[in-house]
């Protein structure tokens, strides 16, 4: 059951804005090393790289354990190494034997060893035309450098590492995957997607200085590819757009912070993110949820929102946007978190206009809605777009946790044309722990929601299958649920999206620790 309440509405102001060039002195011909964001824990953690984000409810990575978070700060415990990994399930969620090489329907892609905290961890996968995964991950960085690497890999619809992606890299364990390393800085790579035209576009977000004394603040980072897995050279600097949306050249204010979590395409070739930050000159260590829009050559566009951004901010807390989806009139469906008071994180989701102004939509009349599933720690973390006959639907996929009791996983999928919706708690477990981190919607109408459960102190990967109205199927698995042990007895292990091939056979793509 989900509860509506009324806060403050959308706070629309921005500072002079600048968009800075590209820094990218250690992009190679074929790729360098830049590292991504690591597998952090399922539990309540901090997120790996961004200081503003202390307290619960900050990003999560893949890893579903007890363990800490695999950020890259001093002084965290260290983690197992993980490799990425993926398991592929028949229609009827039988595992499907014939996927990997291995013989059980599973394949591992180490991106190298971890050290410290920081190991293998994977945001999101997607296909294309020809079926093969693009994964969206991070890595160690190389040498003795423990930041983290910005990676985007390519396997075959069969899960072999595709070696004709980035085929031309000098160095041979790079072929199959793209490394990305801005100036030796640790990256935090998000939501990434596969373009029609066969592109790849990767959302993220990097901390570096300012050139103001030593002050250093986050920048979006936005990468694309060309199908072939080299860098699209008509995109920003080198594929590359390195931008500062709240950078100010008024020396009495700091300057603001600004990640995408996602980027989403409209039908214009522009992308349009989501994420959480800062304004310049904005007092307090909260953060707000943020959009901006970007053409599709990478220049940020001032006419979107409102002085070239929409910022929303519910109650001068933490508010924060984790996911989007274009819709087909071009608007955008943002999910993520809102505070509307202090200790009550809620799951939060945002639709505005192709312009960037909220949406009046039934139940959303002010471009908002927050859901209430009865715990302090609440978010929505994914979210999926599908047409189904004549109505429209997204689908939202996250948690609750605290309280005392065990996690569980939630759900919202929703009717956008009519503003019909279901929204609730979906455990898989009543008595241990579970998380929903991906969630997509199948050929056959159904919604497909993935994420961990934790049985006897070990962690599984687990899906879902959904009847639009929010029912479990029950033709799927066991009673519409599927587990997999990827390795058995250990905690570091979760699956963190789930892509649907074009024969209706599900791959579910997560991270686990290495053998």
């Amino acid at each position: 059951m989900s509860n509506q309440r009324k806060h403050r509405s959308f706070k629309k102001l921005l500072p002079s804005m600048l968009v800075l060039g590209v820094a990218v002195s250690a992009l190679g011909a074929c790729g360098d090393d830049d590292e991504p964001t690591p597998t952090p824990d399922a539990g309540t953690q901090t997120d790996a790289g961004t200081n503003t984000d202390a307290g619960t409810n900050t990003d999560a990575g893949t890893d579903a354990g007890t363990s800490t978070d695999a950020g890259t700060d001093a002084g965290t415990a260290t983690t197992p190494d993980t490799d990425l990994a993926f398991v592929r399930l028949n229609t009827n969620g039988t595992v499907d034997n014939t996927f990997g090489t291995s013989g059980n329907g599973i394949a591992r892609v180490s991106l190298g060893t971890g050290a410290g905290t920081v190991r293998d961890a994977i945001w999101t996968a997607d296909r294309d035309a020809q079926n093969r995964l693009v994964v969206f991950a991070t890595k160690k960085a190389e040498g003795t450098r423990t930041d983290t690497d910005r990676v985007i890999a390519r396997l075959t619809a069969e899960g072999a590492l595709d070696e004709t992606f980035n085929a031309g890299a000098v160095a041979p364990a790079r072929k199959g995957m793209y490394w990305l390393d801005i100036g030796g800085l640790g990256d935090s790579a998000r939501h990434g997607f596969v373009q029609a035209d066969g592109k790849i576009l990767s959302a993220g977000y990097l901390n570096q200085p300012t050139g103001v004394g030593a002050q250093s603040a986050n920048r979006i980072v936005l990468l694309r590819l060309n199908e072939a897995g080299t860098v699209d050279a008509t995109f920003g600097s080198k594929g590359v757009v390195n931008s500062a949306p709240f950078a100010t050249n008024d020396t009495t204010k700091e300057w603001g912070i600004s990640e995408a979590y996602a980027a989403v395409p409209q039908s214009t070739g522009s992308y349009v993110t989501t994420g959480y930050g800062r304004a310049a000159g904005v007092s307090g260590s909260t953060v707000d949820l943020i959009s901006f829009r970007y053409t599709a050559a990478g220049v940020l566009d001032p006419t979107y929102g409102t002085n070239g951004a929409f910022i929303l901010d519910l109650a001068g807390d933490n508010d924060r946007g984790r996911d989007a989806v274009a819709l087909k009139d071009d608007g955008v469906f943002m999910v993520g978190s809102g505070t509307p008071t202090a200790g009550n994180i809620q799951a939060l989701a945002v639709q505005v206009t192709r312009d960037g102004q909220p949406a009046t939509t039934p139940g959303y009349t002010e471009g908002y809605k927050l859901y209430d599933f009865e715990r302090p720690d609440e978010a929505f973390f994914d979210v999926a777009q599908a047409e189904i006959g004549d109505a429209e639907y997204v689908a939202a996929a996250g948690y609750r946790a605290g309280g005392g009791e065990d996690d569980d996983a939630v759900l919202l999928i929703r009717n956008v044309t009519t503003g019909t919706e279901f929204a609730g708690a979906v455990p898989f477990s009543e008595t241990t722990n579970d998380r929903f981190w991906g969630v997509n919607f199948g050929l056959d109408g159904k919604v497909y929601a993935t994420g961990f459960v934790t049985e006897g102190g070990d962690n599984r990967f687990a899906i879902a299958r959904f009847n639009l109205d929010g029912t479990r199927d029950a033709t799927f698995g066991t009673g519409g649920i599927v587990t997999v042990n990827v390795i058995a007895g250990k905690l570091d292990e979760a699956a963190r999206s789930v892509v649907i091939q074009s024969d209706g056979k599900i791959v579910i793509a997560g991270a686990a620790e290495a053998q």
